[in-house]
């Protein structure tokens, strides 16, 4: 996860390292939200949150290997809009 440290904000990179950057920025942002969702419900004692944005497949797969399940509630107009992130059966 590169990021460009807020002091930095105002510095000049190079083209390349922009483009390193903005590469990864996307699924890194994703994930972050991701957890925050996850962390706030599980603070308030929750055992699965609410996502209501499309999660892609690598994430998906990088939850599932973490012992998270994903579902769509139902009923629901597409599917894939909102997710139910659940650790209501991990070990």
């Amino acid at each position: 996860m590169t990021r460009i440290k807020p002091e930095d904000m105002n510095k000049l990179i190079t083209a390349s390292e922009a483009k390193t950057i903005a590469s990864t920025a996307e699924a890194d942002l994703e994930e972050m939200a991701v957890a925050a969702c996850i962390n706030t419900a599980a603070n308030t004692g929750a055992t699965e949150a609410v996502y209501a944005k499309p999660i892609s497949a690598a994430l998906q797969t990088k939850l599932k290997g973490k012992g998270y399940t994903i579902t769509s509630p139902n009923p629901i107009a597409r599917p894939g809009d909102v997710s139910v992130i659940s650790w209501k059966s991990a070990e």
